[in-house]
């Protein structure tokens, strides 16, 4: 049915992702030839794609409950990480990596996104006035695809995980789509900022080929605006959009909370069956 499936980011929202697909997918023998992917969506594509998206629900869970909060303050002075996101999501692509890259390399040609600042701009500027557009999108556009860091000269390149030739390319590949600094480590190529790749656009459609077919487009926020599930002509294709028919109960980047993390989850099923449902009627998005 869906020639192509776009994963938006969100960080730990995207565990929804996860339950839509996990209710879905089977039932619409939905295998797509491409997948384009950002940040926290890189992370769950790859782990669908492996089929490894329901251990890693678990995986992350118990990682929580273990965390129990976002910030450490204790090791302020200890020469610690204040963060723990960073050695969360390195340790969880470890584990559930493994053994993983053979049937990912068989199955759709995963292609992740990455931001670099602009040419004009490098250096500690670049990183803050990235981390400033991707908040105001975040917090306050009500843009599917706001522009603005685009119009500043942000660059947003895909990258394809079948070219990854081991686990940890693709580990450091996904650390790289996800740069948010400080809860990650800064990173810099060839002088300049590399930025989660949403900064640019956190629903990354530009992964996609132009060619005639159907896409299936799996949001991680509300956008008040647009019907819970809705179809767009795109040129020869149709793109259809979901969204969580609710708010999700979590923020981005909340690793202390393995109770919201489980109902993200169940609300993504739940999403995935009232879907299911609507094709079942006839009905369209």
């Amino acid at each position: 049915m869906f020639d192509q499936v776009v994963f938006a980011g969100g960080g730990v929202r995207c565990t929804w992702q996860i339950g839509f697909w996990d209710a879905v997918a089977s039932e619409i023998q939905l295998s797509p030839r491409v997948v384009s992917a950002v940040s926290a969506g890189a992370l769950v594509s790859s782990l669908i794609l492996m089929g490894k998206s329901l251990a890693a629900v678990d995986h992350f869970a118990t990682a929580f409950r273990t965390n129990g909060r976002n910030i450490h303050w204790q090791n302020l002075f200890k020469g610690k990480p204040v963060f723990p996101h960073h050695h969360i999501y390195r340790h969880a692509m470890r584990k559930l990596f493994t053994g993983g890259l053979k049937k990912l390399h068989s199955t759709a040609d995963l292609r992740i996104a990455v931001a670099y600042s602009p040419e004009w701009l490098s250096g500690p500027l670049a990183l803050l006035l990235g981390i400033g557009i991707d908040y105001t999108d975040t917090y306050f556009s009500r843009s599917l695809h706001p522009s603005s860091a685009r119009r500043l000269g942000y660059r947003q390149f895909f990258h394809s995980a079948h070219n990854c030739t081991d686990e940890l390319e693709l580990e450091r590949l996904i650390l790289t789509s996800s740069c948010t600094p400080p809860l990650t480590p800064r990173q810099q190529r060839e002088g300049a900022e590399i930025l989660d790749g949403g900064v640019v656009d956190s629903v990354p459609v530009g992964g996609l080929d132009p060619e005639p077919g159907r896409v299936l487009i799996l949001l991680t926020r509300n956008y008040p605006q647009y019907p819970w599930c809705f179809t767009c002509r795109k040129g020869d294709q149709l793109w259809t959009y979901v969204q969580p028919i609710r708010p999700l109960p979590i923020r981005v980047w909340d690793f202390a909370n393995p109770q919201a993390l489980t109902r993200v989850f169940h609300a993504g099923r739940a999403d995935g069956q009232a879907f299911l449902a609507m094709l079942l009627a006839g009905e369209h998005c």
